[in-house]
């Protein structure tokens, strides 16, 4: 009966210890240069809201003027809810602004902080990587939002 019990505890705390483990490492931001924030403008080519993570993809000028395929990573559904994000948020062939934290190694896309749709709407489909409203209220009173040309840069704090 010890034994059992011996058993029992021990493939329990296994059990809670590798599924902490797994919820620990299920993603890094490591790969975003999460130091600054760019504007991106373009038009939505897509927009998939699924499960780990949604994704919106843009065509935008490149730094060289070429049409890209830009692709942002957004909050998982669940969270996007939660923030008023759904699958019908964006839709193809709408002009979109949106400020993200890029890759680091300059491939065009990041994760995204905010976007600001065609009807000046803003949303928040991020999934941690930003305090939305602290930088949404930091771009709007720098006057970014208005001024900023597309690949603006800025630091992702206050100076």
């Amino acid at each position: 009966m010890k034994k059992t019990i011996a058993v029992l505890a021990a493939t329990i705390s296994g059990g809670v210890a590798l599924v902490a483990g797994s919820a620990l490492a299920h993603h890094s931001f490591a790969m975003f240069d999460t130091s600054q924030h760019i504007l991106v403008e373009g038009t939505i080519t897509d927009w998939h809201f699924n499960n780990p993570h949604s994704w919106l993809y843009i065509e935008a000028a490149g730094e060289n003027g070429e049409v890209q395929q830009w692709g942002f990573e957004g909050a998982a559904r669940v969270h996007a809810i939660r923030q008023g994000v759904n699958g019908n948020t964006f839709t193809q062939g709408e002009q979109v602004r949106v400020v993200m934290s890029p890759l680091r190694d300059g491939r065009p896309a990041g994760v995204m902080c905010f976007v600001v749709k065609e009807d000046q709407t803003i949303v928040q489909p991020n999934d941690g990587i930003c305090n939305a409203p602290q930088v949404i209220e930091r771009w709007q009173t720098n006057g970014w939002l208005e001024s900023t040309a597309h690949l603006g840069v800025h630091p992702a704090t206050a100076e």
